[in-house]
């Protein structure tokens, strides 16, 4: 690790602020029939954050419909305590993935190594192997916070937040700001 990349993380926030946004029709539905959500996804990104001492300031559950995801990220944007939103769903080739289209677009700049490095970790998982090309995961710059758009699977949430987001997501707010 060279000398400057050491401090930064030093002087990198040690806990920020999240907004969780779970991208889901089937879930949306349920939710307005009243019915009882089982959000694996999301609950394991509020899990994984809040045990290694982040705050989850809001969650959305929101239908595939562009229209619905671009308010729940506008809304979370605009959240001034927000440092890092991540959602999880639509970033597949299903006819209704659509949350990268959709939100890539309001990227002040991409994050380009983290989908390449995403897809690679994925490949190396014996379960997924050439399956790892098939998720258009992504991450960006919005402003001053970090947007992260990760797959519905559980497992690719776990991986995702465990080998990429959390070891670097302070220290990449602290470039971002400074």
């Amino acid at each position: 690790m060279s000398h400057a990349h050491k401090k930064h993380k030093e002087n990198a926030p040690k806990s920020l602020n999240f907004y969780v946004i779970t991208i889901s029709t089937s879930r949306y539905e349920k939710l307005l029939k009243k019915e009882p959500i089982v959000d694996e996804s999301g609950d394991i990104i509020k899990q994984l954050l809040i045990e290694n001492g982040h705050k989850i300031i809001g969650y959305s559950l929101v239908p595939d419909d562009k229209i619905k995801i671009l308010k729940a990220f506008t809304d979370a944007l605009s959240i001034d305590e927000v440092d890092v939103i991540i959602s999880t769903g639509g970033t597949g080739y299903s006819p209704t993935d659509i949350t990268v289209e959709t939100i890539r677009k309001l990227f002040d700049r991409e994050i380009e190594g983290f989908s390449d490095v995403f897809r690679l970790v994925s490949f190396n998982d014996p379960e997924v192997k050439a399956a790892a090309y098939l998720t258009k995961a992504s991450a960006g710059i919005i402003g001053k916070k970090i947007v992260y758009l990760l797959p519905g699977s559980p497992d690719a949430v776990k991986l995702a937040l465990k080998e990429l987001i959390l070891p670097e997501v302070g220290h990449l707010v602290y470039l971002v700001r400074s």
